[in-house]
């Protein structure tokens, strides 16, 4: 391999930051471009088209003319495909750029939860209560809580928009501690070699391709929104990385990390707490001269982080926490079928794993196989437990460790495709094998989920749709109107709304709601107004038609509240599904007294 000296460590990743800090303002041209270009699709395709062309030629013609003479057509093929990687998280930044400055909380189920538990924390109302107040989430709150403290350190404590750039942050380190896994994952590859290989070019290339996975359409397609993911992703990979860094350096101070990292995992997603399993489990047999009583203690260390986060928790919310966090969640059955359908559907990211483990194996097998079989366990795992739902989001973490694999691959693979040859010697055929090289790693991108058309993610009829909502609080205090999904009106006035369409949605799936709380509600006619989605279609997250039982609560709207309008859907979304946050809205009020007792008769 070819290699060349190497910076410090701190030096590469702020050079390999260059990359990402260039996307922004490209995004932000993009979303210039599609304002002057009036929203028309085509034409700013075009314009972005012409911009990437003129812009992709700059850094490949820089770099030749920087070594002239000695230039390696190789190299040339790295800034390639660096480049791309660059314009690919430009486009995605100028689609996530329009749902974190959007005003409301109603892209995906978990949003008005998340926002929900945040009004909580600011009224010193228990994050999880009764189930038949329905306005719990189904994860702990450490996500939300961690977001709302960074909001508030930043002077913005109810700000939607900053909420998701939070999020976004997270991923970016994440990214950030995959490029570090891929750095050390060549060294354990290549331990003859003191240096790297030429590490500004691929850290130019590993880390925005890394970020790019990171927040890949297939199985990160959540994380610039508000969800745990984006947090649990940087904890995962944080934890892989210990063991990477632990493997590489033998640093016991590492494993004062692997004590906590279960125990603080527990608070963002429940099923963090495997690091502790696979940490005992990794140093029992590669402890690198750990005694086993060492080992045990350290088993026994990351357990008790756990025991004590469970008994913090139910210490602060009883029976409650209980019910939310584990009774809800165990009774979803994993369909071994959907288990099968999601490996399919990720196979991508299997290949790119299993190709990086057969490249890297060949050359450092004793010290690399344990880490790639942790990689391997984790994303078959992830597959697996992934059959409670449809959605792919729990893949994530197993997805970006295959993509640092492979591109720790990548170097070993470039020295066999790719000609190095100088620029001056180079011939034709030469030409053609580096142009097909970089193609294929290019097309790859797509199959990964990486390359997005840069077109808006939404229209602008979408602000007309959050304001025609407003509007029917006006006149009433918030907590007399209850929205099915969205807790955007409710933060201001810290109001903790009851009877929330997704948290009643995990139940009635799961068939262990008692609904009897919103039943009551509705027939004693509690609220002034209601506003629902789905009231007269299968897909009724109140009351869905592939539940085991009905809720009753369909039946109940109708009974004691007469719909007066219609909020209509968000146009402009082409020939996509529109997604449920921003379908038509029924407005509902009580039915009068004479009304009932007609109906009755």
């Amino acid at each position: 391999m070819r290699f060349f000296r190497t910076p410090g460590l701190l030096q590469q990743i702020l050079f390999s930051l260059v990359g990402l800090l260039i996307a922004i303002p490209l995004g932000l041209s993009i979303g210039m471009m599609d304002t002057s270009g009036g929203g028309n699709p085509e034409a700013v395709a075009k314009l972005v088209g012409l911009l990437f062309l003129i812009l992709g030629i700059l850094p490949t013609a820089i770099y030749i003319l920087w070594y002239r003479k000695n230039t390696n057509i190789a190299n040339v093929g790295l800034v390639l495909i660096a480049t791309v990687g660059v314009f690919l998280s430009a486009v995605y930044i100028f689609q996530a750029s329009y749902y974190m400055m959007f005003p409301a909380d109603v892209f995906i189920w978990s949003e008005s939860d998340f926002v929900n538990d945040i009004i909580k924390f600011r009224q010193g109302y228990p994050i999880f209560t009764d189930h038949a107040n329905n306005e719990s989430l189904v994860y702990l709150p450490g996500a939300q809580l961690l977001t709302y403290s960074l909001a508030k350190i930043a002077g913005a404590a109810t700000s939607l928009p900053l909420y998701r750039a939070i999020q976004l942050l997270f991923v970016a380190g994440a990214a950030v501690f995959a490029f570090l896994c891929c750095r050390r994952l060549v060294q354990l590859a290549a331990p003859e070699n003191a240096q790297l290989p030429d590490s500004r070019i691929w850290g130019l290339v590993w880390l925005p391709i890394l970020f790019l996975a990171a927040t890949n359409s297939l199985t990160n397609p959540f994380v610039h929104l508000l969800h745990n993911d984006a947090l649990a992703l940087l904890l995962s990979i944080f934890g892989y990385w210990l063991l990477v860094e632990y493997e590489a350096t033998g640093n016991r101070r590492l494993l004062w990390f692997m004590l906590i990292v279960p125990g603080v995992g527990f608070w963002v997603k429940q099923n963090l707490i495997l690091w502790g399993f696979i940490y005992f489990v990794y140093l029992w047999f590669r402890g690198q001269g750990l005694s086993r009583a060492r080992t045990v203690l350290i088993g026994l260390g990351g357990a008790l982080g756990v025991v004590s986060s469970v008994l913090i928790s139910y210490l602060l919310w009883g029976d409650h926490f209980v019910y939310w966090t584990y009774t809800v969640l165990s009774e979803r059955k994993i369909s071994v079928v959907r288990s099968f359908h999601h490996l399919i559907e990720v196979w991508p990211y299997l290949a790119a794993g299993l190709v990086g483990g057969v490249v890297l194996l060949e050359r450092g097998f004793g010290r690399l196989v344990g880490l790639w079989a942790v990689w391997l366990f984790l994303i078959l795992t992830q597959v697996y437990t992934t059959g409670v739902a449809w959605t792919l989001s729990h893949i994530g973490p197993g997805s970006l460790m295959a993509a640092s694999w492979f591109m720790a691959a990548l170097p070993f693979l470039w020295d066999r495709i790719a000609p190095a040859v100088s620029l001056k010697q180079a011939r034709a055929a030469e030409f053609v094998k580096l142009g097909a090289s970089v193609a294929i790693v290019c097309l790859s991108f797509g199959g990964l989920g990486m390359i997005r058309p840069p077109v808006k993610p939404f229209g602008d009829d979408a602000l007309r749709y959050i304001h025609e909502i407003e509007n029917e609080f006006d006149g009433l205090r918030p907590e007399e109107v209850l929205l099915d999904l969205g807790s955007w009106v409710y933060l201001p006035r810290g109001v903790v709304m009851k009877d929330r369409a997704a948290t009643i949605g995990d139940r009635g799936y799961a068939n262990i709601g008692d609904f009897s709380g919103i039943l009551d509600r509705l027939n004693n006619r509690r609220y002034k107004k209601i506003l629902v989605r789905g009231l007269h279609s299968p897909d009724f997250w109140y009351d869905h038609v592939d539940w085991p039982a009905s809720s009753g609560i369909r039946s109940a709207l109708l009974a004691n509240y007469e719909e007066v309008k219609r909020i209509g859907s968000v146009e402009g979304r082409g020939s996509e599904e529109v997604p449920y946050g921003f379908r038509e809205v029924s407005v509902l009020v009580p039915r009068s007294d004479s009304e009932l007792r007609s109906a009755r008769h």
